[in-house]
């Protein structure tokens, strides 16, 4: 496939400090995934003004990564005492761009992915709500972020059958990692569950009546190597955004 051909799939950058300067980035995992699967990744900057811009990087646009990065403010839903209690740093720029990005791509019935705080967002964006912090809402003994064991906890997951997801993955439990402390309290009412941890927090879901609208709260990139559907899941997601680019 010649590479001015490949679909072009909009992902925003994440904003971090070193040395007292900003930097703009995308994680390589993601990067290196689309580009394996013949997809273009379109990277908008998350910078003054790149808002202003965001007709030029919308144009083409054939399908939405939504990756992770810091809590979305509360007053962008309907959010309880405990939204403002707990949360921590935020963005509220990163939360403009991608919300705008979010409803065009809804609108145009793009192929979505939402990967963590991607998920809490899609969440939002069609009108449900998220936990503060779900360690302390749920006085849950299941850990959601391990900081001495940041990149190799895992917990289980059930996988809800007929779903999309036990599709991808065939079995009825997954091991997954967690780097979380905010997740989905009340699913919009055009979701379905697709996977629950063992205190009952929604990890997964989908539109059932889109070709992928998916949010995953775990990281399936960073996890490759541990079960085939996490590069399958990756892989329906290109499918999905090719289908829409012959469309």
């Amino acid at each position: 496939m010649k590479s001015n051909s490949r679909p072009r799939v909009v992902v925003v950058t994440r904003r971090t400090i070193r040395k007292h300067k900003y930097i703009d980035y995308v994680g390589e995992l993601h990067l290196h995934l689309l580009i394996g699967m013949d997809l273009l990744p379109v990277i908008v900057p998350v910078s003054e003004g790149a808002d202003a811009c965001l007709r030029d990087y919308m144009s083409g646009m054939k399908g939405l990564l939504l990756v992770e990065g810091e809590d979305i403010e509360p007053h962008q839903y309907n959010a309880q005492p405990e939204n403002f209690q707990y949360v921590e740093k935020t963005h509220p720029l990163k939360d403009r761009i991608e919300l705008r990005l979010l409803r065009r791509a809804l609108r145009l019935q793009l192929p979505i992915l939402g990967i963590c705080r991607g998920s809490q967002l899609l969440n939002v964006a069609c009108g449900g709500t998220l936990y503060g912090d779900v360690q302390k809402e749920k006085a849950t003994a299941l850990l959601h972020l391990d900081h001495d064991h940041y990149d190799t906890y895992r917990h289980p997951i059930s996988i809800l059958a007929g779903t999309p997801l036990e599709a991808w993955y065939e079995r009825p439990t997954l091991q997954v990692n967690s780097y979380h402390h905010q997740g989905v309290r009340h699913l919009a009412p055009r979701f379905q569950p697709m996977a629950i941890a063992e205190d009952g927090l929604i990890e997964a879901f989908h539109d059932p009546n889109s070709d992928f609208v998916v949010g995953l709260q775990f990281h399936p990139e960073r996890m490759k190597e541990e079960a085939p559907g996490n590069e399958k899941l990756w892989s329906e997601f290109a499918e999905a955004v090719r289908r829409r680019a012959a469309a």
